[in-house]
């Protein structure tokens, strides 16, 4: 990079950043804006963040995925239209994007198209995230960047560009999903209408021939559905219609509104024929007929298609003149019904084209875990002072009536310590699970419950997900007082869950957890949420690596070990933590239960790693709500998904899909094996 581009990049970017701070305080009360503000989630790290502006880049998104062999997070930065399987992106303002991407770690970025923002580029090259641009197509944003030179080349450097050329077109490679609702043979869909369009389709369909198709007319923007509503109504009055999200209208209407996000592809696969909006405004040039001829159908379109061109000339198309009067748009129409269907399924070379395109795609980059809030430094020693007197670390430790295994962590929320402790207690027999109860509300003193036992009172949603699960648990922030319970109650040896920091009570056992992807908790308390020094594990007995590198040679002090070198040497135990069944209403379903788009409601650590499990298993998120971690859920839709943890908090009964997950576990033999002899067991 030249002298002068490093000038005309820092002048600019200073001046970038100033314009994003004078307007953020007004985008964030905007709701629209705030989404891609406030509250936003982010990936697991490693993972591929794939980005499109809108439903149309997403097309293209959905084939790249599909062909990466890689874990994808799709984004979205319309603003006016939701898009099916896709986030909101952080919106490109100071603290915003940079420390989204800090958090997030994202092995590479791919944009698609020329989705260029200077703040994620910036952001990318300084912590070394590989960018590239997928099927850039030369346009008036583009060309106004390049016109700048320097500050192109700037923007631009260590980027990678992947033209339309190098990968085919990829809308038609994109899979189509599987309709969401039948529709009547024939069928003729108006893809992508714009204003103007359906009064043109609605004149020519009184001279289509009868008997007429079912025409649905799916607008590029649903907040047009009441316009369009109120167009039939008043001028073509003949034709009765109803609405996607209305099911009282009548189910032999002539006119089929789609008036929802994400299902238009599902409608082109059971139509005859399509029209493709914007080709009757020059300004537009014309949406994509992709999807279309992904489907099979021959599609009808006006003159202006410059937009896409390329597209249009790769399947079969009927055009229609600006000046085309009713009767011949409608005998284009149905020239297009007669036409037999084509054969889905992709041109193999198309395929082949987008691998090759795909192989230049940079390998993903393992980002380091950064400071959370460095700004915070000179606070760091006040932490351990007020921890030390909230557990008790000067006092004595007392002894228990039963044997004590502690598993605990040194950073704050999502280690992995719950499922931990539920994986062993469910090996060794006699063996129950304490914590603390986080808020589970009313008087304080102990909660019990024995294997098979209702408790008298909420005993918080972690102890509870154990106790559906059979495990006998005991609820009390003092951690002396659950062991005599327990004791009383027949246990024969005790579990803490978090119990690493709480010294009050000896123990016979600690195990330390350590989650791979964040090992470090981005600093100590406050910069961030790690709440002892690595050297704390100088009082551990069993070092337990949670989400693990999939690598089995993996050895401390390798490359990629989690653990900083010069920690006190422990015996290791690996883990991932898998999707194992769906739990609704008490009984428990296979995977296979639940497809397609989710609604999904969420309030645990990291919420952000159970949405990347759902995309991983090949479920769209459909819409999503984040809850506080124990907090309430508020009202659920019907059938939503959510975690075990978090339908802990509902009745048994509840309507809702609960993602049971499982550990897979390496190393533990000579563990169990000593739990085990702690309990009497063996």
């Amino acid at each position: 990079m030249t002298l002068a581009e490093r000038l005309a990049g820092g002048v600019f970017f200073t001046l970038y950043r100033l314009l994003g701070l004078l307007l953020t305080p007004l985008l964030v009360a905007m709701p629209r804006t705030r989404r891609h503000i406030l509250g936003l989630p982010r990936p697991d790290p490693g993972w591929t963040w794939l980005h499109g502006a809108s439903a149309g880049e997403h097309v293209a998104a959905r084939a790249l995925a599909s062909r990466m062999h890689a874990t994808v997070w799709r984004t979205r930065s319309s603003l006016r239209t939701p898009v099916l399987g896709a986030f909101p992106a952080p919106l490109d303002l100071p603290f915003v994007a940079a420390r989204w991407l800090r958090q997030a770690r994202p092995g590479r970025l791919v944009l698609i198209e020329a989705e260029l923002w200077p703040g994620w580029l910036v952001a990318c090259r300084r912590l070394g995230i590989p960018v590239t641009v997928v099927g850039a197509r030369p346009g008036r944003g583009t060309a106004r960047w390049r016109a700048l030179g320097p500050l192109w080349r700037w923007l631009t450097a260590g980027g990678n560009f992947i033209t339309g050329a190098d990968t085919g077109e990829l809308k038609r490679l994109a899979p189509l999903p599987a309709p969401q609702f039948p529709l009547p043979d024939p069928t003729f869909v108006a893809a992508s209408t714009r204003a103007g369009d359906e009064e043109r389709l609605l004149e020519a369909w009184r001279h289509v021939r009868e008997p007429r198709p079912l025409l649905v007319l799916a607008p590029r923007y649903v907040r047009r559905a009441r316009e369009i509503t109120a167009l039939i109504s008043s001028q073509i009055s003949e034709l009765s219609m109803r609405q996607r999200t209305i099911d009282r209208l009548p189910e032999d209407a002539e006119v089929f509104l789609l008036d929802t996000i994400g299902e238009l592809a599902g409608a082109l696969a059971q139509a005859r024929a399509a029209f493709i909006g914007g080709t009757f405004d020059e300004k537009i040039g014309g949406h994509s007929p992709a999807e279309a001829f992904a489907a099979g159908l021959p599609v009808v379109h006006g003159p202006h298609i410059a937009s896409n061109a390329v597209a249009f000339a790769a399947g079969r198309s009927i055009p229609v003149p600006e000046e085309a009067s009713p009767e011949a748009l409608a005998d284009a129409i149905n020239q297009a019904l007669r036409l037999p269907r084509q054969a889905t399924g992709g041109d193999p070379s198309n395929t082949e084209a987008l691998d090759r395109g795909l192989s230049r795609l940079p390998a993903p980059a393992v980002v380091a875990e950064p400071l959370e809030r460095p700004l915070l430094r000179p606070l760091i020693p006040l932490w351990p002072l007020l921890a030390s007197r909230h557990a008790g670390w000067s006092a004595p430790p007392q002894t228990a009536p039963l044997p004590v295994v502690s598993v605990g962590a040194l950073v704050a929320g999502g280690s992995g310590k719950t499922p931990i402790a539920a994986w062993l207690a469910a090996r060794i027999p006699g063996a129950w699970v304490a914590a603390r109860g986080y808020r589970r509300g009313g008087p304080p003193g102990v909660r019990i419950a024995a294997p098979g036992e209702q408790p008298a009172a909420f005993v918080g949603d972690e102890l509870e997900m154990m106790r559906r699960r059979g495990i006998g648990v005991v609820s009390s922030p003092d951690r002396l007082a659950a062991a005599r319970a327990a004791a009383a109650a027949g246990a024969t040896l005790l579990i803490l869950d978090d119990g690493f920091q709480h010294r009050r009570l000896k123990r016979d056992l600690d195990i330390v957890c350590v989650d791979a992807r964040h090992p470090n908790g981005g600093g100590p308390i406050p910069v961030g949420r790690r709440r002892e020094p690595w050297s704390a594990l100088s009082r551990a007995d069993v070092l337990w690596i949670h989400n693990a590198p999939e690598r089995d040679d993996q050895r401390p002090g390798a490359a990629g070990d989690p653990i900083p070198s010069g920690t006190p040497p422990l015996p290791r135990v690996r883990s991932r933590i898998r999707p194992r069944a769906w739990l609704r209403g008490g009984t428990r379903h296979p995977l296979s239960a639940v497809t397609g788009p989710v609604d999904v409601v969420v309030g645990i650590a990291r919420p952000g790693g159970f949405l990347c499990t759902l995309v991983a298993m090949g479920l769209e998120i459909r819409s999503w709500r984040i809850a506080a971690d124990h907090g309430r859920l508020g009202a659920l839709p019907r059938g939503c998904v959510t975690t075990e943890k978090d339908a802990a908090r509902l009745p048994p009964d509840a309507d809702v899909w609960a993602l049971e997950m499982a550990l897979e576990v390496t190393g533990a033999e000579a563990l169990v094996d000593r739990v085990r002899a702690l309990a009497g067991d063996g």
